[in-house]
Formats: C-alpha cells, structure tokens, sequence
C-alpha cells in the first residue's frame, strides 16, 4: 500500500501486530495495553524516515509531559530502540530526539483544556508526522487543529497522522470509527485493517462524509470541495483534499515483547474487572471505562434478564410502540407476567396496518385487546381500529402511589423498568433473545439481545430541584445509542409496568399472581352460572 494510500493512521492501544513491524513506514503499528507497546508501535513506525531521510521531522505527543521521561516512556524506548550511542537525547521541556543525518522527532504534549493557548502554542509547528499517544485523552477540536500542523519537507514521507488508544465509547473516536464497529461493539473483522476516504464537511466529527473512495467522498462534498479548490488556486484536484485512513485492529497476544515470560499480566488485566475489562481485554467499543458504576441498569442485571428463571404470572400483555408514518419500526412485544415471550417487528408499516398486526399479534398469543397498550403520543388514531386498546401517553402527568418520584409518566414507568431488570424480575424468552432483525437505520440485522443490552446501558436520569426524576431526553439517549437508533425495545418494555402504577415496588410479581387467581375465580363463578362464560386469559376466546 502507497504512502499515497494512507494519510492518517489510528491504531487501537491493545496490542501490537508483529506482521506490521515492518520498514514499510505508510503501515501503522500497534500498542500494547500499557505504554511499551504503543511506545514501540509509534517509534517504530517512524523509523525508516528518521534514518533515511534528511528533511524528515516527527513529532509523539501526549497530553502530559511526564508520561514522556517517565520510566517506559519514550525516551527510554528511543534509547532501547536505536542505542543510546546513535541518536542524540537533548532531554529538556520538550525532549528532541536527533539522528545522525539531521533528522529529529520531538516528545511533547498537547494539553487542549484551553484551545487558544493551544493554538498560539502550536502555529508554527511543521512535522511531516505527528504521533499521538491515547488519543482519547484529546478533544475533536484539538485533533482537527494540531492536524493541520501536519506538514513538512520530507519527499517521500508527510502528511501522516498515527494514534493509538483504547476502547471509549463516549469519545468522538467512537463516532469516528463507527464504520469498523460491529453492533456487539467489537471491531468487524473483515474490516479491519480496510482503507476509506473522508472529508470534514462542517465543524464536528457527525460532519465527516466517508466513502470507499476519494470520488465517492468528492461526489458526496462537490460544492463544497470545488469551492475550496477555487479559493486555494492552483494546480491541485479533490483528491489532494480528501483524506485517506485505515484502522488496524491489534491484540495483546499479538505483543510478544510483553508477554514473553509475563503470560500472567493477561490475569492482572482481567483482574480489572467490569467495563475496565470488557474495553482492555475484549476491545469493546460499546463499553466506556471511566462511565459511572452506579447506572439506573448494571450491564450485569441487564444482561441476566437473558438467565433468570421465567418471570411468569399468568397475566397476559400486549406494549407497543408504534410507527406512524413508516419512519421507524413498529415494535411488539407479547409478555406473560413479566417475561417476554415474543416480539414482532415491522419496518415502514401504515397506521391500518398498524392496528392489523396487532390485532393477529393478539390473537396469535390468546391476548385480550383491552390488554393491548399503544404508545399514544403521536397514535391516537389506534383507538379507532382497536377500542379497547390502552393509550400510553408518555408526556402525562405520572399517577399511581409513586407519582410524586417522577416527572412524567414515562419517568415513572421507567423507573419502574430500571427496578424490575436490576431486581432479576423481568425476563425473556431464549428465543426471543435470539431473534434477528434488520434495524431501520441499520441497514443489517441485529440480535434483540444485543440490542436490548445496548439501550440498558444508555438509560440515564436526572434529578431536578424538587427532588423528582427526570428521564434523560431521548434526543440524548439515542445520541448515546449511536448509529441513529432509537430506544426500539426498552420504550415498550417500560410501557409493561403501566398497569402496575398502584403496587409497591417489590410487589409486582405477587400483585400479578393475584390478580389473575381474583380473575381465574371470578372466571369459575361465572361459568357456574352461565356455561358460556370466559375468562380474557382463556385463549380460546381469542384464537
């Protein structure tokens, strides 16, 4: 691959993969979990220039300096790299490593948390490559300023942008990279290491316009590359505009320097634990390390809805949320109790069809339609299909014994929702969990679980001045969600503890089991009475 080819290289901090250790220097390295693999991975990958090209000049930074000279920093990893006695260690502020032809990489920070003093900072920079150690550690402002310091003399290799990191799924690099993410948040394999093309067609990361090539990205950005290409002058094209990246996915096995004689350090970093680990040792983009533990729903109670005992009580229910206009999918869910026994999902369905799904919905699980609930806020035509039906409006006041807990009654249910999953009280059918679909703005299928555990993990609330919840915006959580989801699944599981406004938290399940024993009863009696009689759990009344 041309130097041509790749102009910017981001590289995840997991580990480092021996086949890219290579004098070809247009080919990024890895990093290990702690600074000696990354520390190679980037002196390394600047090594052919530094020895064979007089007009090359470099630059690694972090955002302190004492991850610099500190033990294993690169200063060090110079010295065991070349030999203390070839290169020529000027071990000030801002360390310069020199080589015998001229050749320089200086060891610096970037520190971003005031912008202008960064700017005044850096304005006259020119390195031909510019190496950023944890770029998690920089803001999307920072890394679009300091690359235009990507410059220099160099003729046969400029213009390169190398960076390692680990997993964060709160930082802009999550949204940068989301192409080679995969929906378990773990990097696709057949994309890994694949190059496209990008330009900046606005101010923040979401205004990157990607494609598989430097024309697909010029067709997608026309007038406003032209324009530029009009102010710049000269004899340059879209394709000296358009950028170039690639995103190598490393493994810690793969950094045999650190593992050599230390296989017990994959145990110390497993012993880390929780999204520490899930981010260290699995490489999972979907998890952030530095989130709050104490979250409305543990990754842990969620992802036990999937292993507990069938919450099962007899009461039947239909939730839906609906999709109006055929903008989004229509999601249903059947429960029995408080376990999930089946979903159904149509994409681009028309509000007659709407009603018509659930009404077989209905049938098909032996449900009541006066235990159908609808989301309201924007379907209130559903109850002109189905009149029985059960409006959900999720701006409403909250009612129930807990009203005065929550904003809205979408705060309340949620809240509600949030107890039940942490409880180990609602679940799901193995079936169910299994399910693929194929998202709206996905455009490729997905597991229910998988999507179930995702949303979990975004659900937050904010406490207001009179002491009530507030359920962050959806606005926010489907932001968070990425990838423009929406919260498909967990909005109609909420809608579930509609019914349940008035039992004590804790007493959900047992109220259940009560109210289908007075129901069960009552059902009896009647058909003492009158032979005919049927109970709404009676399935037969509906199949």
């Amino acid at each position: 691959m041309s130097s041509e080819d790749k102009d910017i290289i981001i590289k995840p901090q997991e580990g480092f993969q021996e086949s890219f250790v290579t004098a070809n220097v247009d080919v990024c390295f890895g990093g290990g979990i702690l600074a000696a693999g990354k520390s190679f991975a980037l002196v390394l990958a600047m090594a052919e220039p530094l020895m064979t090209d007089p007009d090359f000049r470099a630059m690694i930074s972090r955002r302190s300096l004492g991850n610099q000279k500190a033990g294993g920093g690169f200063v060090e990893k110079f010295k065991q790299i070349f030999g203390a006695d070839y290169i020529k260690v000027k071990e000030s502020d801002s360390p310069r490593i020199s080589f015998p032809n001229g050749t320089f990489c200086d060891l610096t920070y970037l520190d971003d948390s005031n912008m202008d003093k960064l700017r005044e900072r850096a304005k006259g920079w020119e390195y031909d490559m510019i190496a950023i150690d944890e770029l998690t550690e920089m803001s999307w402002e920072a890394f679009s300023y300091v690359i235009t310091r990507n410059r220099g003399q160099s003729k046969t290799f400029t213009g390169k942008f190398f960076a390692t990191m680990n997993p964060k799924r709160s930082h802009w690099i999550r949204t940068f990279i989301d192409w080679y993410i995969g929906i378990d948040g773990k990097i696709i394999p057949e994309r890994d290491g694949k190059v496209r093309y990008f330009y900046v067609n606005g101010a923040s990361v979401k205004d990157v316009v990607w494609g598989d090539s430097k024309k697909e990205v010029y067709l997608k950005c026309k007038i406003d590359i032209d324009r530029k290409l009009s102010a710049i002058g000269g004899n340059f094209s879209y394709k000296d505009i358009i950028k170039s990246f690639v995103f190598y996915q490393g493994r810690l096995s793969e950094n045999k320097g650190l593992l050599d004689g230390n296989a017990g350090y994959i145990g110390s970093i497993a012993a880390s634990g929780g999204k520490m680990a899930q981010a260290l040792v699995e490489g999972n983009w979907n998890v952030d390390p530095e989130e709050e533990e104490d979250l409305p729903i543990s990754g842990i109670n969620a992802r036990r809805v999937f292993t507990n005992d069938p919450a099962l009580t007899g009461e039947k229910w239909i939730t839906i949320d609906l999709a109006d206009y055929g903008t989004d999918n229509m999601l249903m869910i059947a429960w029995n109790g408080f376990h999930i026994v089946d979903i159904e999902i149509h994409p681009h369905s028309t509000p007659r069809q709407n009603a018509e799904f659930a009404r077989q919905f209905a049938i098909k699980h032996g449900i009541a339609e006066s235990h159908i609930i609808y989301d309201a806020t924007a379907g209130r035509y559903f109850n002109d299909y189905i009149p029985d039906a059960n409006p959900y409006m999720s701006s409403a006041k909250p009612i129930g014994i807990y009203y005065p807990t929550a904003m809205t009654l979408k705060d309340l249910c949620y809240l509600r929702l949030c107890r039940m999953i942490n409880a180990g009280e609602l679940t799901m059918e193995d079936a169910v969990a299994e399910k693929t679909y194929t998202h709206q703005n996905l455009k490729y299928k997905v597991t229910i679980q998988n999507e179930f555990l995702e949303e979990c993990a975004v659900v937050r609330f904010e406490k207001m001045p009179n002491g009530k919840r507030k359920l962050m915006s959806k606005k926010e959580m489907n932001r968070n969600l990425g990838k423009g989801r929406s919260m498909d699944l967990l909005d109609p599981c909420a809608m579930r503890f509609l019914p349940c406004v008035n039992y004590e938290y804790g007493r959900e399940i047992q109220e259940s089991l009560a109210l289908v024993a007075v129901v069960t009863a009552e059902y009896k009696e009647e058909r003492h009475k009158n032979p005919f009689a049927q109970s709404i759990y009676d399935e037969t009344l509906w199949g």
